[in-house]
């Protein structure tokens, strides 16, 4: 298990490096000396790329998924506590709470693996009122790069395939064609 845990955690910085990241309003959490961080369970596997500082512990399910998770997090120097709403939740919780007020910053996933997906439970806001952290919501959007862009790319956007000529054509960004009134104009990139 723990070899499996190794590689996803090598793996994840693999991801993390191929990425171009842009943090906006990145000061919401760098500049909160302790918080209740939160996202939601779809956007679990960039979490740890995010800007968060210091200590944090996160609460994670003890089922078999949970473990290598919890594993994974080690290799990022995260605690966890185990218990989800079905399963030890309620000791979990607890232990959470002490952990914030021993200083470390916690991590709710508030909608669940169970969901329904992105819907707040009642356990963060919970947390929240015992613990008076404020809670900074982090997400994470991707956008496709376009292929055509000066210098990046390796595909051809044509209107339709019916106007093109070629495989060659398709794959090469330098020259575009246009079709304009039935006749073939291209142009460099």
């Amino acid at each position: 298990m723990r070899f499996i845990a190794f590689v996803a955690s090598i793996f994840m910085r693999a991801l993390h490096a191929s990425l171009r990241l842009r943090h906006v309003h990145a000061e919401n959490i760098t500049e909160t000396p302790q918080s209740i961080i939160a996202f939601w369970h779809c956007h679990l596997l960039l979490m740890l790329h995010s800007k968060w500082h210091g200590e944090a512990t996160v609460m994670i399910s003890q089922s078999k998924d949970g473990e290598y998770i919890t594993r994974v997090f080690k290799w990022y120097g995260v605690e966890a506590v185990r218990g989800s709403s079905t399963r030890g939740g309620a000791k979990a919780f607890r232990e959470l709470i002490r952990e914030a007020r021993a200083g470390k910053n916690i991590v709710f996933t508030p909608d669940g693996p169970k969901g329904p997906a992105r819907v707040v439970k009642e356990g963060m806001i919970a947390a929240a009122m015992a613990t008076a952290l404020p809670i900074v919501p982090i997400a994470f959007a991707a956008k496709k790069k376009s292929c055509c862009g000066r210098g990046i790319g390796w595909s051809f956007r044509c209107r339709s395939r019916a106007h093109s000529f070629s495989t060659a054509n398709r794959s090469s960004c330098r020259v575009r064609a246009t079709w304009k009134n039935g006749a073939r104009a291209s142009r460099s990139a």
